[in-house]
């Protein structure tokens, strides 16, 4: 993913990100949704990282389709 710091903005685009943590700011291209401002507070870059990975969705996925173990057989393990 490319990182851009908000310094390397114009100082109307830094204006539009920084409102993005108010509100969600969608961007069209005639009259078509290309991309969204959204506002990141309080989510760190791990976090983010594995929202947009899709080989961890893939795995989450993956350990649904497995057999489940009922929670009184894992207590009557410990």
């Amino acid at each position: 993913m490319r990182q851009l710091t908000l310094e390397q903005l114009s100082e109307q685009l830094q204006d539009y990100v920084r409102n993005a943590q108010e509100e969600q700011i969608l961007i069209t291209q005639n009259g078509k949704p290309i991309a969204l401002f959204l506002g990141l507070t309080n989510v760190d870059p791990e976090q983010l990282n594995l929202q947009l990975s899709a080989e961890f969705w893939q795995m989450i996925s993956d350990r649904r389709q497995r057999a489940t173990i009922p929670l009184t057989e894992v207590e009557a393990m410990f």
